[in-house]
């Protein structure tokens, strides 16, 4: 009898330590989970830092027209094994939709480098060329007409590696565009920077904007990569 008892007290103690160990690695894998799931919050120039894509949302022309300017703080989710971001969401809203659906259509191009970053908040701000925080610099003789038929436009990226060595250059872009869809369907430097690094940057960009179906062919974009921002 008294053996059987210190049997079974041996197993009600191992039971117990197996209970603890259980809840202290459940607790250990909870923190782990909890930690992943937590949003790194970060401003705009050290979510660029991480990033390998960074394409700047686009002020829409609709909404500088009617002067509308916000900030807010935006969510990306991340593929973290290839850094492409599968999701995109408003914690705090710009105050106006269509400020809101152009940082989301931004963010979502977003590629991060690998491993690195998970949940991301970043901060974005739309306020009106001339004020402090936003670099957009436009010419406006000659692009109203343009600018009001442009459903969607962005600046050229200065690339890191041409501002890191200091690299310039102006150029003249030519657009061909659908008149059917407003879609761009090719694009290529009628007159080079002189770097290719830059061609390609502003080339990258130009593809992706669209105007108004059926009210542009052809488009001649001079641009120009200075220490102070991208012109046009």
């Amino acid at each position: 009898m008294l053996g059987l008892m210190r049997v079974l007290s041996l197993a009600a103690v191992l039971a117990i330590t197996g209970a603890s160990a259980s809840a202290q690695t459940g607790a250990a894998a909870t923190s782990v989970k909890e930690k992943e799931s937590k949003a790194r919050s970060m401003s705009e120039a050290e979510a660029y830092a991480l990033a390998i894509y960074a394409p700047r949302p686009a002020y829409p022309y609709a909404a500088r027209d009617k002067r509308l300017t916000g900030s807010g703080i935006v969510l990306v989710n991340v593929d973290s094994s290839t850094g492409t971001v599968v999701s995109a969401q408003m914690l705090k809203s710009t105050g106006y939709k269509v400020l809101d659906d152009s940082a989301l259509e931004a963010f979502r191009q977003w590629r991060f480098k690998p491993g690195t970053v998970r949940k991301v908040r970043i901060p974005i701000n739309f306020v009106m060329r001339g004020s402090p925080g936003y670099r957009e610099y436009l010419r406006a003789v000659g692009h109203s007409l343009w600018l009001q038929n442009a459903t969607y436009w962005s600046l050229p990226e200065y690339p890191r590696e041409a501002r890191d060595k200091g690299l310039t250059g102006k150029g003249v872009a030519m657009v061909k565009v659908d008149p059917r869809t407003g879609y761009v369907t090719s694009a290529l430097m009628l007159k080079s920077t002189g770097q290719e690094i830059l061609d390609n940057a502003a080339l990258r960009t130009f593809r992706h904007w669209r105007f108004k179906p059926r009210t542009v062919t052809a488009l001649e974009i001079p641009v120009q990569f200075t220490t102070k921002g991208v012109f046009y």
